[in-house]
């Protein structure tokens, strides 16, 4: 199987601090381990894909600033293809996160995200030859998204979709996605509908197919995910681990999955090795840097056994 990937998507630079417990309004109060990191939903997800063994190419943004060149050498860092990447007047987008707890509490400021404009997709159709599967998220502009993953259908590549973060978008979009991976509260906002247990997630992904996705899969956070096989709704639970930070869960969960689709894997088996994937990312800390390489993965899973209990009941 070919696994050349298209990410059309976001990059940052993460400026990140623990603490025990958030500060009130006005309020100031000491964290620890500071660190900056770089992430970007679009980059997290080439990495996570280059990680697993993908050919990978990055279409996007950064800044003029010194950070900029540094995440596009960080991106280089992993095998990925960053020539088509924009340098735009500006800072590059960047993002505040508070860690507490082993969850985020994330600020954004899309920077050289916002650049990514139509134009910029029309001039780069030759990367849309290139690829086989086409992967987006929602940190740059929703009519690019929506210019690439037309062109992208047009070309009969396989497009996939993170709609994060959620915002309005043309419903034209839809018709336009093979596979669409929200989280279960990207799902509600889309839908209406709160995936709380198997009959609501399968309510949820048939939502989501009606609205003209070829198929869904919705992640449940600990609870697992749900996703559709042969018109069937299948969930699949966990593997436990201490969670550290979960900034690129989401993001190193859909690497795996893409990367183990284009392998071929039936779904059952490439989202077991997403989950794992994304096992291993929650347990370490920072964005691209904590997702795991196949090799991880596949002694992760070796010694690990996921829940097979369906998730919600």
């Amino acid at each position: 199987m070919s696994k050349n990937v298209l990410v059309v998507g976001s990059i940052n630079v993460d400026y990140v601090i623990n603490t025990d417990r958030l500060p009130k309004l006005g309020e100031t109060i000491t964290g620890r381990d500071f660190a900056m990191n770089f992430g970007g939903k679009g980059a997290n997800q080439a990495a996570a894909l280059a990680k697993a063994g993908c050919s990978v190419k990055m279409l996007g943004a950064v800044g003029t600033d010194m950070s900029g060149e540094l995440a596009v050498k960080n991106l280089e860092s992993y095998g990925i293809d960053a020539s088509s990447v924009l340098r735009s007047e500006g800072p590059t987008g960047a993002a505040v996160i508070t860690v507490c707890g082993g969850d985020n509490h994330i600020i954004l400021d899309v920077g050289a995200n916002g650049t990514v404009t139509p134009e910029v997709i029309a001039a780069n159709e030759s990367l849309f030859d290139w690829a086989d599967i086409l992967v987006m998220q929602y940190e740059i502009p929703t009519e690019s998204v929506l210019a690439a993953a037309k062109m992208a259908h047009e070309k009969g590549k396989m497009v996939i979709l993170n709609p994060a973060p959620v915002k309005e978008v043309t419903k034209e979009l839809y018709q336009y996605i093979d596979l669409i991976i929200p989280n279960e509260f990207e799902a509600q906002l889309i839908t209406g509908i709160t995936p709380e247990d198997n009959a609501s997630a399968k309510e949820v992904i048939d939502a989501l197919c009606a609205l003209g996705c070829k198929n869904a899969l919705v992640t449940l956070g600990i609870k697992g995910c749900a996703y559709i096989v042969d018109g069937d709704v299948h969930y699949t639970g966990v593997f436990k681990v201490k969670a550290v930070d979960t900034t690129a869960a989401g993001d190193s969960f859909i690497g795996g999955l893409c990367a183990k689709i284009c392998d071929g894997w039936n779904m059952d088996d490439a989202v077991e090795y997403a989950s794992a994937t994304s096992a291993i990312a929650v347990s370490r800390p920072g964005a691209a840097a904590s997702i795991p390489v196949a090799e991880e993965v596949r002694e992760f899973m070796a010694n690990n056994k996921i829940s097979k209990k369906a998730a919600l009941e």
